[in-house]
């Protein structure tokens, strides 16, 4: 499978499939805290919906980068669709924390299928020196379908009252996972190489793959710090109909939608510890900055460059671990990597929310900053001499 050519990374199959599983995301991560808030669940609460889906990803995701190695990608990227259509379908009939609750375990599964598999996938397609960019492609092409759900859904909250909007998304959104299935069932080929089919070894845990751990972890966990308590913030600062407030958010995600696949192509070039300090720091220091704007524009424009220092430091940072797997470990090692950032994910929601509720909104933004700061410094400290050395 030659993915590669004339220095330009080709289409594979298996974007399609993530496209269409990727149209609920973005909807549910600012429409779940909005319409549980409706239904009078705390924040805490609200935060320990998004602790069941990473805590579901962190118990399963280890096993999932087993099995790949055992037994092949291909079918444990297809079942993640079936799964992603049984979560939207108990999300467009929640009412109680309970049903959330069920519909993020299930989502959890599903995640933990297409996204291991999915990296291990662009790690078995992709040669070192293009595999920043299709980590970057696969970014894309997941936000782009993030983007056009999100339309999907935030025309209907535009068009009826909240209870009935959700109801309508998540049953398109329930539909569009299924046409995954079906495409991924019918189109996407098995990646792993006959030469890694047996495997034997254990994984070795090297000091570059713990530290790059580490690294993941802070990163997920400073991400989901304020993932759920976001849209709350500015519901209670500017006191604005929630599809007002998601235009805050357009010009971000136009920037997930472009800047990856060439920050990816950029981390090829430059050097992934590059990348990745210059992503964590600009998100850094607008996250810290960014709960004291006056105006929703100046929030609007602080969270495209927040969203721009993910873009770049994101497929560097993925890139970068698989690098540093062995080929017939592979799965095993992006396995953990999505464990460590689960774990990080599991436990910055719970803290985002009880910080909001109980400290100070404001603080969990800059805590969320200092955070990155110390990923950017580490990442610097522990690989930048590995990366000259290698060049």
């Amino acid at each position: 499978m030659k993915l590669v050519q004339n220095n330009r990374v080709q289409k594979p199959a298996y974007l399609n499939a993530v496209f269409l599983g990727s149209c609920a995301f973005v909807f549910i991560n600012f429409g779940l805290p909005v319409r549980a808030d409706d239904l009078g669940i705390s924040a805490t609460a609200i935060g320990g919906m998004y602790a069941v889906f990473t805590g579901t990803m962190l118990l399963v995701r280890p096993l999932v980068g087993y099995c790949l190695d055992r037994f092949g990608r291909r079918w444990f990227f297809v079942f993640a669709f079936l799964f992603y259509a049984a979560a939207m379908s108990v999300f467009a009939q929640s009412t109680n924390l309970t049903d959330f609750y069920i519909a993020r375990f299930l989502q959890g599964i599903g995640a933990s299928l297409m996204w291991v598999s999915a990296r291990t996938m662009v790690a078995d397609v992709f040669p070192l020196q293009s595999r920043g960019e299709g980590m970057g492609q696969l970014l894309v092409t997941s936000v782009r379908g993030s983007m056009i759900g999100a339309v999907y859904g935030f025309t209907l909250l535009g068009m009826m009252p909240m209870a009935q909007a959700w109801m309508w998304a998540f049953s398109g959104y329930a539909a569009l996972a299924a046409l995954g299935w079906i495409w991924a069932l019918l189109q996407v080929k098995e990646t792993r190489q006959p030469a890694t089919r047996v495997v034997s070894k254990r994984l070795q845990w090297t000091p570059p793959l713990r530290r790059i751990l580490i690294i993941v972890f802070i990163s997920g966990f400073a991400s989901a710090l304020i993932e759920p308590v976001y849209l709350l913030f500015l519901k209670q600062k500017f006191d604005l109909h929630v599809n007002l407030l998601a235009l805050a958010f357009l010009p971000a995600g136009i920037v997930y939608a472009i800047l990856p696949r060439y920050a990816g192509r950029w981390s090829d070039q430059l050097g992934r510890v590059r990348l990745i300090a210059i992503g964590v720091v600009s998100a850094g220091v607008v996250s810290v900055a960014l709960p004291f704007w006056p105006s929703l524009v100046l929030v609007g424009l602080s969270y495209m460059l927040f969203a721009a220092g993910w873009a770049i430091a994101g497929p560097a940072e993925d890139a970068l671990v698989a690098d540093l797997a062995p080929e017939s470990l592979r799965g095993r090692v992006l396995g953990a990597r999505e464990a460590a950032a689960g774990f990080g994910a599991a436990l910055g929601p719970l803290a985002g929310g009880y910080l909001f509720d109980n400290v100070s909104a404001a603080g969990t933004f800059v805590i969320n900053g200092l955070l990155l700061g110390i990923v950017a410094l580490l990442v610097v400290f522990w690989f930048s001499k590995n990366e000259r050395a290698a060049d």
